[in-house]
């Protein structure tokens, strides 16, 4: 069906069809992206497809290359490394500020998403599952109150979401994947700040160990 008409919201819906294929790996890394094909897929002209990848370029999965086109973003061992290095320093950071603004509403609804989560991935609807596991995890960040430590979460998290899907198969069952996000929530409860803190960067390390046996050292291209 014919996307034509739309504007902004026709690349949204491109951008963020585009963004899960290449989190899902139907794009794999290093994949040459041409604009004919996924015009002719998505049933929209250049237009829109391009704009998509330049957001996709700006979140670090597209690289563009002038008179070359665009191709996947490869994917390495010490990449993955880097952005989960970062994402301790500052998620750590982000709960430790958003803890004494923490609510019963910010907690309940965490609490809500990792039941929706796990749930989703017990009926195989990953997709799905995954914007929930986002918003358990933004549900407490947002308390902080500080947009530049949201950008750089959120830039950091685009860099890292192909990661988190590489190690989904190695982490256990989904309610061993939820409990590590209850353990946060329940230090957090407690009224523990350096336990929750603790508990949030053993979960991102857990992630990055595993990343170990699954990311090959250097570049990743196919």
């Amino acid at each position: 069906m014919s996307r034509q008409a739309g504007g902004s919201s026709l690349v949204e819906h491109v951008h963020r069809e585009l963004r899960e294929d290449i989190l899902d790996g139907r794009y794999a890394a290093g994949a040459h992206l041409r604009l004919g094909e996924l015009a002719a897929e998505h049933g929209v002209s250049f237009i829109p497809i391009r704009e998509a990848l330049r957001r996709l370029e700006g979140e670090r999965l597209v690289e563009v290359e002038r008179n070359r086109g665009a191709r996947v973003a490869p994917l390495s061992l010490e990449d993955a490394r880097d952005v989960y290095a970062s994402r301790i320093v500052v998620e750590a950071h982000a709960l430790r500020l958003a803890f004494p603004r923490l609510t019963d509403a910010e907690l309940s609804r965490s609490a809500a998403a990792i039941d929706a989560m796990t749930t989703l991935f017990e009926a195989g609807r990953s997709r799905e599952a995954y914007a929930q596991h986002r918003i358990v995890h933004f549900a407490i960040y947002e308390a902080a109150e500080s947009p530049w430590t949201l950008h750089l979460i959120a830039q950091l998290w685009a860099g890292a979401e192909r990661y988190v899907r590489r190690s989904a198969a190695l982490r256990g069952t989904p309610q061993e994947f939820a409990a590590e996000h209850r353990a946060v929530l329940a230090a957090v409860e407690a009224g523990d700040e350096d336990a929750a803190v603790q508990r949030l960067e053993e979960h991102l390390r857990k992630t990055q160990a595993l990343l170990e046996g699954v990311v090959e050292p250097t570049l990743e291209t196919e």
